[in-house]
């Protein structure tokens, strides 16, 4: 198990491509979000769920300290509950992730102002990533300067680590058509 970085689920989203709750959708008889917070307590010691109104059994919900403002708020309130450790984040619309591919990406633990994303095809994924404890202040400025790109944050960043992944694994659900092609890729 890590100690050394927090799971954090990216759940604070408005869900309006999809008409409805991310989280509540459902792949293998499992809610999104209690299917993504399972594999993190595999991988992680402690897991929180930023942001949203659902939390899985056993599971810990804070608040976004900035709501409606993305998935760089959901960031900076899980660097905010970190005391100092690196943070891991997934976004609640990513259920195939496995323990395998998380630990790829949090090991070994970063340092600092960096960062280490997973990538598909060469194009970043910040929203399955770990972020160093120091990324908070360069988020931070970004999100005070109007700025609210995650891949924005990620270019002002020096020490990005990118790991190549398969598109499968970060089958990304944002709209009804990729919920049904989820469901008909995998037979879930």
């Amino acid at each position: 198990m890590i100690t050394h970085t927090i799971g954090a689920i990216l759940a604070g989203g408005s869900s309006s491509r999809m008409g409805r709750e991310k989280a509540a959708l459902i792949v293998e008889g499992t809610p999104f979000l209690d299917r993504i917070h399972d594999t993190l307590t595999e991988v992680f010691t402690e897991v929180v769920v930023c942001g949203g109104s659902q939390v899985p059994p056993g599971g810990v919900l804070i608040r976004d300290d900035l709501p409606g403002e993305g998935p760089i708020g959901g960031l900076l309130s899980a660097l905010r509950i970190s005391r100092g450790r690196t943070v891991f984040v997934t976004a609640v619309d990513m259920p195939l992730v496995t323990a395998e591919l998380i630990r790829s990406i949090a090991e070994p633990q970063v340092m600092g102002a960096s960062v280490r994303i997973a990538t598909v095809g060469g194009e970043d994924q910040p929203l399955l990533g770990v972020y160093g404890s120091d990324v908070e202040s360069v988020a931070r400025a970004r999100f005070d300067s109007g700025l609210r790109s995650m891949l924005g944050l990620i270019d002002d960043i020096d020490g990005v680590e990118r790991i190549e992944m398969d598109a499968y694994d970060l089958s990304n659900v944002n709209t009804p058509e990729d919920y049904q092609n989820l469901i008909g890729r995998t037979g879930l």
